[in-house]
């Protein structure tokens, strides 16, 4: 995968920190919108965690379309805190295996345009997934408390 500078980026590149990743598209103006929020509101809970020892991934499932220089546009629109939030893409194939390692699928709509994955999942340190959650319901006060709990 590339970031939204265009810089390398690998999962196990992650590994010592505390790692809450979604699935999301920029041309989805409901679901990802308030999956992004979702993370949004982990990321002012965290205070000086987030990018010390937490990292929120935001990998897009749109590959072909949310290159860096899109994730960037959509990060700064979204009040990311770019120190410790990370947007990702990479080329389709990079990216269905990552999702693929969750498993799920990268699927398309009748349309052509992809599908929503909701679901959401925290990575320990040791680069393993801990807990899913369904992003569309998940209480970030919850969150925050599982990643405190991984931190410890």
């Amino acid at each position: 995968m590339i970031d939204a500078h265009g810089k390398p980026l690998s999962l196990a590149s992650l590994k010592g920190k505390v790692v809450l990743i979604n699935f999301v598209h920029i041309d989805c103006p409901g679901v990802c919108t308030n999956l992004t929020n979702k993370f949004g509101q982990v990321a002012d809970r965290l205070g000086p965690d987030l990018g010390s020892k937490v990292i929120l991934l935001t990998v897009t499932n749109d590959p072909e379309h949310d290159g860096p220089q899109q994730l960037l546009t959509f990060a700064q629109s979204s009040d990311a805190d770019l120190n410790g939030w990370i947007f990702a893409t990479g080329r389709p194939e990079n990216i269905d295996r990552v999702i693929r390692a969750f498993g799920l699928k990268n699927e398309r709509l009748p349309d052509g345009s992809p599908n929503h994955i909701t679901q959401v999942f925290l990575l320990g340190p040791d680069g393993r997934a801990m807990r899913e959650y369904q992003g569309m319901i998940m209480d970030s006060q919850q969150v925050v408390s599982h990643i405190r709990e991984a931190l410890a």
